[in-house]
């Protein structure tokens, strides 16, 4: 490797980088054939400044804010308890009750009558 000039070792780079370049770009299409999008940050042709800020931001998620509501119904009814209020109407074990209830009667039934449609389905055909 000693025999090698600069100018070699400098083709050999940009070999290189030039080779990279055309994987990252074959990459990228390939994502954007199969996802619709590039996943890889990066857009060919494009510097990085001029990627958008729409394609970097994460998609929307509502979880947070559903988290929030959640604690924050949950403190309500919490508060209703120990105050021995009424909203609407509505105590606080109302609440617990039809928290709490069991639907797996009605759910057994709905199953009984499917099985019953299915099976009469089959019996009627034959």
């Amino acid at each position: 490797m000693s025999n090698v000039t600069t100018e070699q070792r400098l083709r050999l780079i940009q070999q290189v980088r030039s080779r990279y370049h055309e994987n990252q770009y074959d990459l990228s299409n390939r994502e954007r054939i199969l996802y619709g999008k590039s996943f890889t940050g990066e857009t060919p042709g494009k510097t990085d400044q001029e990627v958008s800020d729409a394609d970097a931001r994460p998609p929307f998620s509502s979880f947070k804010l559903r988290l929030v509501v959640a604690i924050l119904l949950g403190a309500a009814v919490i508060s209703m308890d120990r105050n021995q209020t009424k909203i609407a109407g509505i105590t606080s074990e109302q609440i617990y009750q039809a928290i709490s209830a069991d639907f797996e009667e009605n759910i057994e039934k709905m199953v009984a009558a499917m099985s019953q449609d299915t099976s009469a389905g089959t019996t009627s055909e034959q």
